[in-house]
C-alpha cells in the first residue's frame, strides 16, 4: 500500500489551469502540471547519448558542453535531428513551445556516431560529467554484451539507465542496450494508453511503458519521427529526473522501485511484456512515500545475471501489483 502525500489546492488549480490550454496529449495523460508542482528536475543531469543536439530556445540554459565519439572534428550540432528532439522531451524549457518532463534539469549531449564501443565510451564520459540519469534512444538491433562495461560503470556509480525497447518494423524483439541487466527498458503506447505493436516490441525486458505515438515537439521542420520508443524512453528519462531531484537520497535501484510501485498497471495484472510495470506514472512516483529498502527483485534486475533471474521469476513478478 502506497502512502500519498496529498497535492495542495493551489497545485491542483494551476494543474487545472494548465490542462485546460492546448498542448502535447503527453503531458495531459502523465499529469506533468501537477507533477510539476512537485518537482522540475533541478540539479540533475541526464546524459543524452544520440545524434547531437542543436541550438533552439526550447533549450537555452538546459545544455552543457558536450563530446563526440569518436571525434571527428566535426562542428558542433545535430545534422540529423533525433537528438535534439529527445533533449526537448526531456528538459525543454518551455520558452517557445515545447516544456519537457524535466524542465530544469540539465543535459549532457554526447553525439554518437560510432558503434557500441564509442557508446561505451559516451557513457563513461557522461557518468563521469555528473550523470544521475542516462538515456540510451537507441538500439544495436539485435542483442549483445558489448554494452555491458559502460552498463555496470553507470550502475557502480549510481546511475539509472534508460532504453528504448525497439521499434516494430525494424526490431523482433527487445534489443541491446534495452534487454541488458540493470536498464530500464521503454515500450510505447498512445494517447489512449494502449500498447502499439505496429510501433514497440515487446518482450519479458520491457520495465515501463510510456507515450511514444505522435509525440511531436514545437521545433520548426523537425526532422525526427514523431513515433517511436525514442521518444517513450526520453519521456521516462524526464520522469527519472523528478524523481532524483524531489528525492536525491534515493539509490538509482531504490528510484527503480520507486517508479514500479507507482506505475499504472495496465494490460495482464503485474509485470508483463508489453508494459512492464505498467505506464509510468510521475504524479504518484513524486507523491508516495519512498521505501528506502532494495526489494529483491530490484536485486535480480540489477545483477549480473539479472535477464536470466527475472525470466525465470516471470510468474512470481507478475503477481506483483503496484
Amino acid at each position: 500500500m502506497r502512502k500519498l502525500a496529498p497535492l495542495t489546492l493551489a497545485a491542483l488549480l494551476a494543474w487545472a489551469t494548465t490542462a485546460a490550454a492546448a498542448g502535447p496529449y503527453w503531458v495531459d495523460e502523465l499529469r506533468l502540471p501537477a507533477a510539476w508542482q512537485l518537482s522540475e528536475g533541478a540539479g540533475v543531469r541526464v546524459g543524452l547519448i544520440d545524434t547531437g543536439v542543436a541550438a533552439d530556445p526550447d533549450l537555452d540554459g538546459a545544455v552543457r558542453p558536450g563530446a563526440d565519439f569518436p571525434d571527428l572534428g566535426a562542428p558542433a550540432g545535430d545534422a540529423i535531428g533525433h537528438g535534439t528532439t529527445m533533449a526537448l522531451l526531456i528538459a525543454g524549457r518551455g520558452t517557445a513551445g515545447t516544456r519537457g518532463v524535466a524542465p530544469k534539469a540539465e543535459i549532457l549531449p554526447a553525439r554518437l556516431t560510432g558503434g557500441p564501443a564509442d557508446a561505451v565510451a559516451a557513457v563513461r564520459w557522461a557518468v563521469d560529467q555528473g550523470a544521475k540519469v542516462v538515456n540510451l534512444s537507441l538500439g544495436s538491433g539485435g542483442r549483445t554484451t558489448e554494452y555491458d562495461d559502460a552498463l555496470t560503470y553507470a550502475r557502480d556509480h549510481d546511475v539509472v539507465v534508460v532504453a528504448a525497447a525497439g521499434n516494430a518494423g525494424e526490431d523482433r524483439e527487445v534489443t541491446s542496450p534495452a534487454d541488458r541487466p540493470g536498464v530500464l527498458a521503454v515500450s510505447a503506447v498512445d494517447r489512449a494508453g494502449k500498447f502499439r505493436d505496429d510501433v514497440s516490441v515487446s518482450g519479458p525486458e520491457v520495465s515501463f511503458a510510456a507515450p511514444g505515438v505522435d509525440i511531436s515537439t514545437s521545433r520548426p521542420g523537425e526532422k525526427a519521427p514523431t513515433s517511436g520508443t525514442s521518444q517513450a524512453a526520453a519521456i521516462v528519462s524526464g520522469v527519472v529526473a523528478l524523481v532524483r531531484s524531489r528525492y536525491p537520497d534515493l539509490t538509482a535501484a531504490q528510484v527503480t522501485d520507486q517508479l514500479a510501485r507507482t506505475a499504472k498497471d495496465l494490460g495482464a495484472p503485474g509485470r508483463d511484456a508489453e508494459y512492464g510495470y505498467g505506464l509510468i506514472d510521475p504524479v504518484a512516483a513524486l507523491s508516495a512515500e519512498p521505501d528506502t529498502g532494495t526489494p529483491w527483485w530490484v536485486i535480480a534486475l540489477w545483477s549480473a545475471g539479472g535477464v536470466l533471474v527475472l525470466g525465470a521469476g516471470f510468474v512470481l513478478l507478475k503477481r506483483r501489483r503496484p
